[in-house]
């Protein structure tokens, strides 16, 4: 079962192909990509850098096993659930990676809508 945001039209199917892929071996995949910029976290008395080396940017689809993340979702509601996979990993699951694309951007805010256009293919 694939869960994908409808605000990601830009998803290749390179990146669905080795979510499906993964998944019928391991019982789910979630494709991730490595951050750009630099990270800093922050603490009650500021903020410190963030290895970025070590944190990954979450994409969809987020594809699983269908009766392991139907079970999941049965859990009672915890503020940690971010998406699909955060659910599955409070149920107890563990979660693999595969590699996104950087073009699966989410369409979130204003500018977004700009670097959509820039990657639609022209259409005159």
């Amino acid at each position: 079962m694939a869960i994908h945001d409808g605000v990601r039209p830009f998803v290749s199917v390179d990146t669905i192909k080795r979510c499906f892929e993964e998944a019928e071996k391991s019982g789910n995949a979630i494709p991730v990509i490595s951050p750009a910029d630099s990270l800093r976290m922050l603490t009650k008395s500021g903020s410190i850098p963030v290895d970025r080396r070590k944190v990954r940017q979450v994409q969809t689809p987020q594809v699983f096993k269908a009766e392991l993340i139907k079970k999941a979702y049965e859990q009672d509601y915890n503020r940690k659930f971010t998406d699909d996979a955060t659910v599955y990993e409070m149920y107890g699951g563990k979660i693999n990676l595969v590699e996104g694309n950087r073009e699966n951007i989410k369409i979130t805010n204003p500018e977004d809508l700009l670097i959509s256009k820039a990657l639609l293919p022209s259409i005159s």
